[in-house]
């Protein structure tokens, strides 16, 4: 895309080419290069601005081509300053090959006391931070030549979100509609009303939404009886020999309770010695004397 929609006026604005002055009246300059720019305004082609060839050699203009992508970006940053609307995309999550929709797309409204712009949170700069309830909601404008980076510093932080504005679904609307619309009246209803081309690179509520769904995969398991536990706790001593003083009968067992397998009874079964044994015989049978 080499066409420029949006100029930098002398002023410090950001405008449209078509409130813009025909030709090099229109006192703008590229946001990109810096090289002063002509108003086109023809019939045939979208109106855009175009590099001056008098101001700029062949080599700078041609190294300037992210153009329109520059110039997209500096007015959506201006655009956020002068509206209160964002239409955010819906947040989903695949599970098990199936895909969860956490939260529907939403519209949200904000005051422009809650917007900061080029804002370090945790030592990464975003574009847009906008502060909603107790929370943050950080925008980064990505288009070729300026991708998204990876924010892990922020996986654990539960109170903010990265949203991404890929430009390049811009320009694809753009290269559509100019005929219908102004170039800033269409970046303002993508801004406002479409999900197209947001996208969220985190957010913690799909982490709260995944946990959850973990505990309810694995319920609490209910309390364990007294005798579940007396069992569990017999399967954990050692093996020793045992003596039955009334049935004079010699037979293994654990360290714990022991009743004698011929008569049934636990108070007259001594321990026969203290160390432990190491004895091939199957659990559970006894031999007498």
């Amino acid at each position: 895309m080499n066409l420029i929609p949006f100029g930098l006026r002398s002023d410090g604005v950001y405008i449209d080419v078509e409130d813009a002055t025909r030709g090099k009246s229109c006192d703008c300059v590229c946001p990109s290069c810096g090289i002063a720019l002509l108003a086109r305004l023809g019939e045939v082609n979208a109106p855009h601005f175009a590099h001056d060839s008098k101001e700029g050699s062949k080599e700078e203009i041609e190294a300037c081509k992210f153009s329109f992508y520059v110039s997209v970006r500096y007015m959506l940053k201006q655009l956020f300053q002068e509206q209160g609307l964002l239409m955010l995309p819906p947040l989903d999550v695949d599970l098990d090959g199936e895909k969860h929709v956490i939260t529907k797309n939403t519209r949200i409204t904000y005051e422009l006391k809650d917007l900061a712009q080029d804002t370090y949170i945790n030592n990464v700069k975003f574009d847009i931070v906008i502060a909603v309830s107790e929370r943050k909601l950080c925008l980064y404008i990505s288009h070729p030549g300026r991708p998204a980076p990876i924010y892990d510093y922020l996986r654990m932080d539960k109170h903010t979100a990265v949203l991404e504005l890929e430009l390049i679904h811009f320009a694809k609307l753009f290269s559509e509609s100019h005929r219908l619309k102004s170039a800033k009246q269409l970046l303002q209803d993508w801004v406002e009303s479409s999900i197209k081309g947001k996208h969220w690179i985190y957010n913690p509520r799909r982490s709260e939404w995944l946990e959850y769904q973990r505990t309810k995969e694995k319920p609490d398991e209910p309390p364990k009886s007294t005798l579940d536990r007396i069992k569990e706790q017999i399967a954990k001593t050692e093996t020793c020999k045992y003596h039955c003083v009334f049935c004079k009968l010699d037979f293994e067992g654990s360290s714990l309770l022991n009743r004698c397998p011929k008569c049934n009874d636990y108070l007259c079964v001594i321990r026969k010695r203290l160390n432990s044994v190491t004895s091939t015989a199957v659990k559970g049978k006894y031999r007498y004397r």
